[in-house]
């Protein structure tokens, strides 16, 4: 080796290294056995394809999982450099690592010059300090219990210490090296020639022995947990990137297609734990327990008995019971049936298939009913399908089609749900709307106002949909003729269906009842398809999800345009005529506006209401929570027609955080979200308005 060229002398002082490939191929055998036992408890679950379009699935896997992206989004600074001295730290000692493999083992002249001294050894020692703080960091976040969501467990703390151990132990080895050495590159390795200080006073002999009795342990160590990996909550490494890339590739908040249609099937949702998809079930064991999930949902924060984080550990857990009994009647389900099927009979087949006799205690799980003893009715019934624990989790688990398939189990097949929701299916069944009010009279609300029909004007440019709420409801019918006076006043071309506009369907197919979501939805499609209608102006973000993303499942595809992204456009265009000094015309000056959840973190819709806000002269101000992180205002998943028994109301909980601003009004963009600030408002006895931002903006340019 030349002495000139920056280099060290891999497995200094250690003899019989051979020892280590027998080791480590029996640490690779038994991840890899542990992998397997986790492999095969998710096929347990239903088939799914998740391997289309791979270039955006490895796309999203390398942003999500190799750099992190949706791990360190919304967290603290603290936090988010813990975890990167973390991940960055054991990254780059795992490279360091095989370099010197590599050069051992192959014979690959690497480990020198530059790439020797400013990676092998400056940046390693640097990412190795990190990793050490970072591991010291997380023991006493752990320990000291900070965080009541972040769930932690003995082995937890105990991972961790090993992971120290290694870092702490690899800079003791390093600096008995660089004494043991006299290594002339000691000052590119700033932290192990730090350590090496603590040793300089010791004879060559000392060195030597605690060299070899150190890097042995480190290696021990290193090896013990890299065979426990997979075993334990580090098998997150693994299952992480393989859950970013098997996420669901449809828009966001889309259900999966029920096919009604499919004679062959025999029951619908989720009543076992066999109904879920194999990714469901990866979804179960790829949670970290991180609590962020727990910290955003709105469900949990009022005190309700939900929480995505333990509705997926539970599901995890029963995965784990119940699953090896699922498989072992599989198996013997297999062997019966080909017993049974050889010609040959069963003298020549050998001894006949034994059927499999579970035990008593395996009894007890298989009697275990999903919604029940996993999990309990109150807490599958409280979700609002808001998305927030999907948008903050950094797996991209996918808690809310789980939640909505047991809910479809539970209404198509138990018949056990809230009683408030009798009456809601019933009025969707008979009059097409969930207040029960006659289908007649669905177009009263434009009563004096000129709007067309589609029957009239069947060359419309678009076809305005204000929803059941825009039709029915007194305080939302104000913002239906508040949007038709701007779009008059802009001249867009537009007509309404009328009376043959039925509801959407959301609620009913996120309250679980796809019977009555698939009559409406189809009956919207053939009216829709019979009128040629093209684009669509949709006022309710419910209806414009479900219209725009879920219809296209039963062959209605449509342009939804959302009533802010039109007005934005008409504002920014010059169509709607705003001018400076409208706010004059505006009984407030400072307006909270609320992220509705459907519009926001589903449709990534964000800046277009604010910029109505603004074009109508009010100034913006915001909410501790906004955007993708805003607080649900409770009616969503149908939790509008159902009562909040537990906990306090989540309608109140927004309200205070909107007063909290002081703003003169609250601005919303969504039916229910204004229906759920009117009650909060006038329970808080607060003399602040709430409005639509279509009500702004007519307002201020004085039409209504």
């Amino acid at each position: 080796m030349d002495a000139a060229v920056p280099s060290r002398e891999v497995l200094w002082n250690i003899e019989g290294s051979w020892i280590m490939y027998p080791c480590f191929l029996l640490v690779l055998a038994v991840a890899a056995y542990c992998f397997w036992r986790r492999y095969r408890l998710w096929k347990v679950g239903l088939p799914v394809d998740r391997t289309d379009n791979p270039r955006e699935r490895l796309k999203g896997a390398f942003v999500d999982a190799v750099l992190q992206a949706s791990v360190l989004k919304g967290r603290g600074a603290g936090i988010k450099l813990a975890h990167l001295g973390m991940y960055v730290g054991m990254a780059v000692m795992v490279v360091t690592t095989a370099t010197y493999a590599a050069q051992a083992d192959l014979g690959l002249d690497i480990a020198k010059g530059d790439y020797y001294l400013y990676f092998l050894a400056f940046a390693t020692d640097v990412a190795g300090l990190a990793f050490c703080i970072a591991m010291v960091a997380c023991i006493v976040r752990r320990v000291s219990g900070s965080n009541p969501s972040l769930d932690t467990k003995p082995a937890d703390i105990v991972v961790l210490v090993w992971l120290l151990v290694i870092g702490v132990s690899g800079f003791f080895v390093e600096g008995l090296r660089i004494v043991g050495t006299s290594d002339p590159w000691a000052a590119f390795s700033p932290i192990g020639n730090l350590f090496s200080q603590l040793f300089v006073t010791w004879s060559a002999e000392q060195i030597s022995l605690v060299h070899r009795v150190l890097w042995w342990g480190h290696m021990a160590v290193a090896f013990g947990i890299l065979a426990y990996w997979v075993y334990s909550k580090l098998a997150h490494v693994l299952l992480v990137p393989a859950t970013v890339y098997c996420r669901s590739l449809e828009p966001k908040g889309t259900l999966p297609y029920v096919d009604l249609e499919d004679e062959d099937l025999e029951e619908f949702g989720v009543g076992k734990l066999e109904d879920f998809t194999w990714k469901d079930l990866l979804d179960t064991q790829a949670c970290v327990r991180c609590g962020r999930c727990e910290l955003m949902c709105p469900v949990h924060a009022s005190g309700k008995p939900l929480s995505p984080k333990d509705l997926m550990q539970s599901l995890g857990a029963h995965l784990g019971e119940r699953g090896p009994i699922v498989l072992a009647q599989r198996k013997s389900e297999s062997a019966q049936a080909k017993a049974a099927g050889s010609e040959s009979g069963s003298k020549e087949s050998g001894a006949p298939a034994v059927a499999f006799e579970p035990t008593e205690q395996q009894q007890a799980v298989l009697g275990k009913t999903l919604v029940g003893d996993v999990i309990s009715s109150e807490a599958l019934w409280s979700c609002t399908t808001c998305g927030a624990c999907m948008e903050a989790c950094p797996a991209l688990l996918e808690h809310v089609p789980k939640t909505v398939g047991m809910r479809t189990y539970q209404v198509s097949m138990e018949s056990a749900f809230p009683s408030e929701a009798t009456s809601t299916f019933r009025s969707l069944e008979t009059n097409g709307n969930p207040w029960g009010l006659g289908w007649q009279s669905r177009l009263s609300w434009a009563e004096g106002l000129d709007v067309p029909t589609l029957a009239d004007v069947p060359d419309a440019e678009y076809v305005y949909w204000p929803g059941c709420a825009g039709a029915y409801d007194a305080r939302n019918r104000k913002v239906s003729r508040a949007l038709v006076a701007l779009l008059q006043h802009a001249g867009v071309s537009f007509a309404v269906i009328g009376n043959e506009e039925k509801c959407c369907g959301d609620a009913a197919r996120r309250l679980g009842n796809e019977f009555v979501y698939y009559q409406l939805a189809t009956e919207n499609i053939e009216t829709l398809k019979a009128y040629g209608a093209k684009k669509i102006i949709v006022q309710c973000p419910h209806c414009a999800h479900v219209i725009e993303r879920e219809y296209p499942q039963l062959g209605g595809t449509f342009e939804v345009v959302r009533h802010v992204e039109l007005l934005e456009r008409l504002v920014r265009e010059g169509n709607l005529g705003c001018t400076a000094g409208m706010g004059s015309r505006l009984p407030f000056e400072y307006v909270t506006y609320h992220d509705s959840c459907y519009l926001g973190r589903y449709a990534d819709v964000y800046d277009e209401p604010r910029a109505l806000v603004t074009a109508s002269g009010a100034r913006v101000v915001e909410m501790q929570r906004t955007r993708e992180q805003s607080f649900c205002c409770g009616a969503g998943g149908g939790r509008m027609w159902l009562e909040e028994r537990e906990g306090q109301r989540i309608n109140a909980m927004r309200t205070d955080q909107a007063l909290a601003t002081g703003a003169d009004a609250v601005a919303t963009v969504c039916p229910f979200c204004l229906s759920m600030f009117e009650d909060g408002l006038a329970a808080r006895d607060a003399d602040v308005p709430a409005r639509d931002v279509a009500e702004l903006l007519a307002e201020a340019l004085r039409l209504i």
